[in-house]
């Protein structure tokens, strides 16, 4: 659990350091002590983080495509969670790739973090509360935001929940849309536990975010001893898909910069540890061996490329087949993870999505832009926000909504 104070003192930390020396370079590379705490595909804890709840995954033999297998038997499956499979041993996807920024862009930065407000009122009473909700940041004092895109081993855990008390038939309406999905087995394969879940629709995002918000509404009451709906401590945490404003605002941070970051670029260096993990990602057919050559060829050339994950000019063996890794770096100054690029991300606003996605051009991508949502697809994801209600207390002064 997470919260503003905590991620802006990790950002500090990062960042104080680089002030003295214009020359010096901020290196995010593999592997880093601030990015030890990360979930990834080969160990993604036990716990969700953006609920609370224990994981549950499925394999691929537990939720075959729909288009491969009988319908029915399929949802016998789906309505008998089964055990947890063996971990999954791949490559950590927190170890492939390492950015470099030159040292003014950190002091850019942390001018800016040094800028943000003191914590308001609504903030110091839920932190006093001890109410600090999984896997978000305070945006201003108004609502909480995801730090990164709903992955595919959320949704996962959402279905199986779903399943202990609804009819298998129901199920059905909530699995991501099997055709549409970047790759086969995108969903079920452990390789993408962390990436983000897409091919799902705008009412199957809705009944995701009830869902949550009873799930978490409950875990923070238990967690603090309350047990009547009554009791003046009593909290009610709602999710639900932020507006295009919500949005613009936690994606520009105080800024107009139209990527809400200093630079689009840095310099990219590969872990050559990484190429058969980077095999399986991009979908060459290039063997183990010669990406390895190719990456370290590569990063010999210390070049530069765009910093999010977007249709641009990069190695074949960083193309992207397929959306990345939910806690990529670089985030931004509120802790967000990929609020430019990745998956397109639905809004409040039906039809529109923002932020782009790994299809589009970084011009497509930037924070004013929007994009079409007609139905689920595969570059389309989303990330929800929370609003914190004490409904038994009266309430607090906020600021000004975004």
């Amino acid at each position: 659990m997470r919260c503003l104070s905590s991620t802006r003192f990790f950002l500090l930390l990062i960042l104080s350091g680089l002030t003295a020396c214009q020359t010096a370079f901020i290196r995010y590379q593999f592997p880093t002590a601030s990015r030890s705490g990360l979930p990834t595909s080969t160990q993604p804890g036990s716990l969700s983080t953006q609920t609370g709840v224990p994981l549950q995954f499925w394999s691929p033999d537990q939720l075959p495509d729909a288009a491969e297998t009988d319908a029915e038997a399929t949802l016998v499956r789906v309505a008998t969670p089964a055990p947890l499979p063996r971990p999954y041993r791949g490559f950590s996807d927190a170890r492939v790739v390492g950015l470099r920024f030159a040292a003014d862009t950190a002091t850019v930065a942390l001018a800016r973090l040094r800028a943000l407000p003191p914590p308001s009122l609504r903030i110091q009473q839920a932190e006093y509360e001890g109410v600090t909700p999984p896997g978000v940041v305070w945006i201003g004092d108004r609502f909480q935001m995801d730090e990164v895109e709903v992955p595919n081993v959320e949704w996962q855990t959402f279905l199986q929940n779903l399943a202990k008390t609804r009819p298998a038939a129901e199920i059905k309406l909530y699995l991501p849309d099997s055709t549409v999905q970047p790759v086969r087995g995108y969903f079920t394969n452990p390789f993408y536990r962390l990436y983000p879940v897409v091919g799902i629709s705008y009412e199957q995002v809705l009944e995701y975010c009830r869902w949550r918000s009873r799930r978490v509404t409950k875990l923070l009451n238990e967690s603090r001893g309350i047990q009547s709906l009554r009791d003046r401590d009593y909290v009610r945490v709602t999710y639900r898909l932020p507006t295009e404003a919500e949005w613009e605002f936690a994606a520009h941070y105080g800024t107009r910069l139209p990527y809400g970051y200093e630079v689009s670029t840095a310099e990219v260096n590969v872990n050559p540890q990484a190429a058969d993990y980077l095999r399986r990602r991009s979908g060459s057919t290039n063997s183990v061996a010669q990406i390895r050559q190719d990456i370290q060829a590569f990063n010999r050339q210390r070049s530069e490329i765009v910093i999010f994950n977007c249709r641009r000019e990069a190695p074949y063996f960083l193309a992207a087949s397929t959306p990345s890794y939910v806690y990529d770096l670089p985030m931004n100054g509120l802790g967000l993870y990929h609020m430019t690029g990745n998956v397109a991300e639905l809004v409040q606003e039906q039809g529109v999505t923002k932020g782009g996605s790994y299809q589009d051009r970084l011009s497509e991508c930037a924070i004013k832009e929007c994009g079409s949502y007609q139905g689920p697809a595969a570059h389309i994801g989303f990330r929800a926000v929370c609003d914190i209600e004490f409904p038994n207390q009266a309430p607090v002064a906020s600021s000004h909504k975004p």
